[in-house]
């Protein structure tokens, strides 16, 4: 895991706030360190942090933990080339879906979530065009990894491609829809990461991408795509909030 000043450093380029306390909190008291990264309990986590250090302090505790419980999985992507700014996305889509389970209230396997959204850009590594998600798959077949984590990275393109859209854009025509849960919660925290880092909300409001999210989709052409992907993004949105709700 990243050395404790580490996360200090972070916070601090993040928010201008280093939140010492929280970092000590998750990391300085061993008998409790197991507990507070327990992926099984990030819901009673996060409510007691945003009770004690505040909402933006929250965003701090899911980005902790994901940083310590997925060293391997960035290791991967070091390894395999993926460049520092595609790290980094992964690396935020990841903190991004362990914030959007905690707030679930159906069965989601919260281990291949947070590893499936750290490697669903491994394709990254040999290209940004839009056969990253085949490219991806492959290289994740060839490192041993599971097919639940390839179907991940095959499917995150757009959401779920149709057939239709597969064969447009030059890819495999094959079945691309999105049908678990860490699949869709995936790909519904990646497009919300584009929304809030691109700057379409003021100062990365997570909240505000959330609340405008279907709006934002249908004003700007760059998320919604076409009509297909923006109906499909737009029911993904209504699928997840009911599931918080």
């Amino acid at each position: 895991m990243p050395p404790y000043p580490k996360h200090l450093e972070t916070s601090a380029g993040r928010t201008g706030n280093d939140y010492q306390q929280l970092h000590d909190w998750l990391d300085n008291y061993p008998d409790h360190k197991a507990a507070r990264h327990d992926l099984a309990a990030l819901a009673d986590n996060r409510a007691y942090v945003k009770e004690t250090w505040g909402e933006e302090a929250v965003n701090e505790f899911f980005l902790h933990v994901a940083e310590d419980l997925l060293m391997k999985e960035i290791a991967v992507l070091v390894k395999a080339g993926s460049p520092e700014e595609a790290v980094r996305h992964s690396t935020e889509v990841a903190r991004k879906a362990l914030k959007i389970v905690s707030r679930v209230k159906i069965p989601v396997n919260r281990h291949l979530l947070a590893r499936g959204a750290i490697l669903h850009d491994l394709g990254k590594a040999k290209t940004y065009g839009m056969e990253h998600g085949e490219i991806g798959a492959k290289m994740a077949e060839e490192l041993g990894l599971e097919e639940e984590i390839r179907q991940i990275i095959l499917k995150h393109i757009r959401g779920g491609l149709t057939a239709m859209e597969a064969e447009e854009l030059g890819l495999p025509v094959r079945d691309y829809t999105l049908r678990t849960p860490e699949e869709k919660i995936i790909i519904y925290a990646d497009r919300m990461v584009d929304i809030y880092t691109d700057g379409i909300v003021p100062d990365a409001n997570e909240a505000m991408a959330e609340s405008q999210f279907a709006e934002i989709l249908k004003t700007y052409p760059k998320y919604g795509k076409n009509p297909a992907t923006l109906q499909r993004y737009l029911a993904l949105h209504e699928e997840i909030q009911g599931w918080m709700s």
